[in-house]
């Protein structure tokens, strides 16, 4: 079976309808979420309703947190508690609730565990190696579990525990998960990638080859950031985008 793993869509329809697309073509079945679906971008009821239709389950990051109201962004910068906040006024209440209802963690098709930032901590973010063997460490405790999905950084990555214990840093193209290995993925961004690539990123997962997949797909930039612009949001969201960084 084939499943999908987004993170950090972050308001951006374009792009999300574009990875939209790409799901279709690529015959995926279960599609999960790894949060902030809001913030940042023009387009948070779009965003957010169409992972209420579409996907099997999904994680609470922090933007969504701010967005229905579970936090006040204390840890955020000027112009994303703006974008977060901004997000908030123009969901519905059933979206609002639904961001509500959403888990830090949540383990799913018996093997994978989803979080936003880290398995330790939702609002970790994980860049080095360093960090990922403390979490695989952490992670060890669960012999359950054999794949953690996480996002927060927006840059696909891919660490892998072997069997030998040493871990690894790996490309995140395409690598097989070998019997006994335990993974950190994370898929980078739908809509809002920060490692120089503009195009959406997300990750699929075949269940039965253990095979990850990093997919990247271009979408309507200019249309993204003129509506981010005529919303009113800070103008460095927009810019951004078509810099992915």
């Amino acid at each position: 079976m084939k499943i999908a793993i987004l993170s950090d869509v972050h308001s951006n329809g374009d792009a999300l309808a574009a990875v939209a697309r790409e799901l279709d073509a690529h015959r995926v079945e279960r599609i999960y979420h790894l949060g902030d679906l809001a913030g940042y971008g023009a387009e948070p009821e779009r965003c957010v309703q169409w992972a209420r239709e579409r996907t099997s389950g999904g994680i609470l990051g922090n933007h969504d947190a701010v967005a229905c109201g579970k936090s006040e962004g204390e840890r955020f910068n000027a112009p994303a508690l703006v974008a977060a906040r901004w997000s908030a006024g123009r969901l519905s209440p059933s979206s609002r609730a639904y961001l509500g209802s959403l888990p830090d963690r949540l383990a799913v098709e018996e093997a994978f565990l989803l979080v936003h930032g880290s398995p330790s901590d939702p609002d970790r973010y994980l860049f080095t190696l360093d960090d990922a063997v403390e979490e695989l460490d952490s992670l060890a405790a669960d012999p359950r579990v054999r794949i953690a999905f996480f996002g927060h950084t927006h840059v696909p990555a891919a660490v892998i525990r072997r069997r030998d214990g040493s871990t690894v840093s790996v490309s995140p193209s395409e690598t097989v998960l070998k019997d006994g290995e335990t993974a950190l993925f994370n898929p980078g961004s739908v809509g809002q990638p920060r490692d120089r690539n503009p195009e959406a990123s997300f990750l699929v997962f075949d269940t039965r080859s253990r095979k990850a997949s990093w997919l990247r797909t271009p979408y309507d930039i200019e249309a993204s950031m003129r509506k981010i612009l005529e919303a009113g949001l800070p103008r460095f969201f927009a810019t951004r985008l078509a810099e992915g960084t």
